[in-house]
């Protein structure tokens, strides 16, 4: 009896609200950060989607004043074409730009995906936005850009 209580006890620890959240949050009283996992953030969500057709896309995490704009993750998908819509330009990172190769498939379909996370990449600098461009397809039926990523 007491081992089922006790398994019952961590049960109910595992199932409460604390546990599935994904970081922590500020101290009201000195803004630091307080209860955060190791590798996870305290900052606030951002995210930069940006669909299109035949132009450049642009996926932008838009930053604040006094605030550093994080990348955790983007993915580029676009269908309908035949064009290239790479290179794919990520630019206002720390460290300087990235650039990603694609290439188009005879079925016209195309997919990337690139996950930086725990390990996010921070802008060059507070108030400087991140951008995620594809090249212009001039015959897609749907491009879409996805970022997402975090301000600290």
């Amino acid at each position: 009896m007491k081992n089922l209580l006790s398994l019952l006890i961590a049960l109910a620890a595992l199932a409460s609200p604390a546990w599935g959240q994904a970081g922590g949050g500020t101290s009201p009283s000195t803004g630091a950060c307080v209860g955060a996992l190791p590798g996870v953030n305290c900052g606030t969500f951002l995210s930069g989607n940006a669909t299109g057709t035949t132009g450049a896309v642009v996926g932008t995490l838009t930053a604040v004043a006094n605030r550093t704009a994080y990348l955790c993750g983007f993915n580029v998908s676009a269908i309908g074409g035949t064009a290239a819509i790479g290179p794919v330009t990520v630019a206002g990172l720390s460290g300087g730009s990235q650039v990603y190769q694609g290439s188009s498939t005879a079925t016209g379909a195309f997919a990337m995906a690139q996950n930086f996370a725990p390990a996010c990449i921070p802008a060059s600098a507070p108030n400087i936005n991140i951008t995620i461009t594809t090249t212009a397809d001039g015959t897609a039926s749907a491009v879409d850009v996805n970022a997402w990523g975090f301000l600290f």
